[in-house]
């Protein structure tokens, strides 16, 4: 990882689009280029974080992403500041549009379509050894190809082998966690799901 000093990051980003933020500061910016810097605090001092900082975690998790066929963003830099302290990933964002957004625009049967898409994708992950812990419809994106693929790829794991039944489950227990994303789904593909 490279030192970036305050006045680097301060340079760097001039003219940014601030996308994410909460209480402790910036979390995701665009820069005017069209990249993102995505900021990780340490929330301890005594967190696995301080050896294995999640900027390279997403890092890691990127190269595997790609190296398994998974689209995912392109890496471009890692940064450590230290005035607050930050792990910074800077990355090409993933091209396309989040499942979150689609489900706005989808008619019924175009939502069908789309999570039938959707559960293919969730099973070639778990067959790869894919653990996305943020599996939502915020974090997964149609890419202009009809592609589906992943962004905020730092809380994930590569097991090298098919997930668990168990794992499995729990993964897809994530998915439609968030009553926002429920309340998107048409209630005819609702009712398909409980039927």
């Amino acid at each position: 990882m490279n030192k970036l000093s305050r006045e680097e990051f301060e340079a760097r980003s001039q003219g940014a689009k601030v996308l994410e933020k909460d209480r402790y500061g910036e979390k995701v910016l665009q820069l005017r280029d069209g990249t993102f810097l995505k900021l990780f605090r340490r929330k301890s001092w005594f967190s696995k974080t301080a050896f294995y900082p999640p900027a390279k975690r997403f890092a890691a998790n990127a190269t595997e992403l790609h190296r398994l066929g998974i689209r995912c963003p392109v890496v471009l830099g890692l940064y450590q500041m230290s005035d607050p302290y930050r792990s910074i990933v800077h990355y090409q964002p993933l091209e396309g549009t989040t499942l979150r957004q689609l489900l706005n625009e989808q008619p019924t049967l175009e939502q069908i379509e789309l999570f039938a898409d959707l559960a293919s994708f969730i099973s070639t992950l778990h067959d790869l050894g894919v653990y996305f812990r943020s599996l939502h419809l915020g974090n997964i994106v149609r890419t202009p190809d009809g592609a589906l693929g992943l962004i905020d790829i730092s809380d994930m794991r590569c097991l090298g082998k098919p997930l668990s039944k168990g794992l499995r489950a729990r993964n897809y227990q994530h998915l439609l966690r968030y009553e926002e994303d429920w309340a998107l789904v048409h209630p005819r593909v609702r009712a398909f799901f409980h039927s």
